[in-house]
């Protein structure tokens, strides 16, 4: 083979396995490898949680941008959390584009005992959309109000074969509309669903294990 095709073929070898080795894959991509992982090892009791926001810019502090240990799509886009039960004890992890992460102990796991003690009541739980009464010609008239840069919290139990999924939009949540005044009808009815402390759970363990830095990375991907 003469030396110029076998350089181009070289080149071309190099382009194609450094584009498999970079291809980014998606988040619901890497989650469904760890919950494959997860059930290899017969790990049958797992949940996932996400929290992210819609129309939004998110702020880091200055130290942060231009740290060598960041990359960018750590700070464009919100990572998932693992919880499974495995041997008794609960244990958690952090998923997203640029880094793999240690595992954790959660000591406080009530919210696996809040999902067995109530199953059946949240399988038929519905998160209810903000909705509000007003007259019209002397009638009671309901409309319902949606906005497009709302947060979201969205849990996904895989529970023996089973899935359960909740997700909460933060707009359904709010007892009135800051800018109307128009109050949500369907604000009781949704702050107390046993969903709803399920996922205020998560969100305060996931918060607080952000806050107190308890993630380690353990390589990049």
């Amino acid at each position: 083979m003469p030396k110029r095709i076998l350089f181009l073929f070289l080149l071309f070898t190099i382009y194609i396995v450094n584009a498999q080795t970079n291809s980014k894959a998606t988040i619901d991509q890497l989650v469904s490898n760890y919950i494959k992982e997860l059930q290899s090892r017969k790990i049958d009791t797992i949940c996932v949680y996400e929290s992210y926001c819609v129309g939004s810019i998110m702020t880091y502090d200055e130290p942060l941008v231009g740290n060598k240990e960041t990359c960018i799509d750590d700070l464009t886009n919100e990572p998932a959390y693992l919880f499974w039960k495995e041997k008794g004890k609960t244990f958690l992890t952090k998923i997203n584009y640029c880094w793999e992460f240690s595992t954790v102990n959660i000591p406080k796991d009530d919210f696996w005992q809040i999902y067995f003690s109530n199953d059946k009541t949240i399988k038929e739980e519905i998160i209810k959309p903000y909705e509000y009464e007003t007259y019209e010609n002397s009638k009671k008239v309901r409309y319902r109000k949606l906005v497009d840069h709302s947060c979201h919290h969205n849990f996904r139990l895989l529970l023996k074969g089973k899935i359960i999924e909740k997700r909460f939009d933060d707009f359904a949540l709010q007892k009135k509309d800051q800018y109307s005044q128009e109050s949500n009808i369907n604000y009781e009815h949704n702050i107390n669903l046993k969903s709803k402390l399920i996922v205020d759970i998560l969100e305060k363990i996931t918060s607080e294990a952000e806050k107190n830095n308890t993630f380690k990375k353990i390589k990049s991907r």
